[in-house]
């Protein structure tokens, strides 16, 4: 059974799965605030604390940290804030606890910040900050790609290394952390996880893996790694 079948019902009283997405989005559209000509701004990043019985704690952690459900809640913003930027949704961090009384709360947190350490090729020992601002990052072989090398790489890996396409990969910042999705790099593009786990974001079923602090990304020839990027908080 799967966990959003677990969540169609009642678990803790009355956290189903329509409840639990419902009591998100409203918290975090009351954090809105507004600015020039009525656009609706919201934090850059929020905190949203749930609170189950004790024997509901894992199946709801589970649930609210599968991208799936993140995507689900930013769709539900986006309806719900019609004069909000897209572009500005806040990153949101999802907590579970056991208590008494079923309830979601959500607050404004701190922006975490991240960087990309590079190991190999010809920008061995580069660190490449990441934006907190920004959502989307284009991941690839020197400054432009495109053709009429008019489209911007965000993060730019290699200079020279004709082994990572111009147009590599794309990160995107998700429930307070990253998917990465390989573009032009396809199945060259491996996310290898702290506990042995290799998985190709080209081989999976949403095109996307999850990208944590501790993993590396290794952009590869084909054969053999040709340089590697690893997630680290700043």
């Amino acid at each position: 059974m799967s966990l959003k079948s677990l969540l169609g019902g009642v678990i803790d009283g009355e956290l189903g799965h329509p409840d639990l997405l419902r009591r998100v989005v409203d918290g975090i559209a009351k954090l809105k605030r507004h600015a020039d000509r009525g656009v609706e701004v919201l934090p850059p990043e929020v905190e949203v604390h749930i609170t189950v019985g004790e024997g509901s704690v894992q199946v709801i952690e589970r649930f609210v940290n599968e991208p799936s459900f993140d995507r689900e809640v930013e769709a539900a913003l986006r309806n719900k804030l019609v004069r909000a930027r897209e572009d500005r949704m806040p990153v949101r961090r999802y907590f579970v606890q056991a208590g008494k009384k079923t309830q979601v709360s959500v607050k404004e947190s701190a922006p975490k910040t991240y960087q990309l350490k590079i190991e190999g090729g010809d920008r061995a020992g580069s660190t490449v900050p990441m934006q907190s601002e920004k959502r989307v990052f284009l991941v690839g072989r020197g400054p432009w790609h495109g053709d009429d090398q008019q489209v911007a790489n965000d993060i730019i890996v290699s200079e020279t290394e004709k082994a990572i396409s111009r147009r590599a990969a794309r990160l995107h910042r998700v429930s307070g952390t990253f998917e990465i999705e390989a573009l032009d790099q396809s199945e060259a593009l491996v996310v290898a996880r702290p506990d042995g786990q290799r998985l190709r974001p080209a081989l999976s079923a949403s095109g996307r893996v999850p990208v944590h602090p501790g993993d590396v990304i290794e952009f590869t020839d084909g054969a053999k790694t040709v340089l590697t990027v690893k997630l680290e908080e700043a």
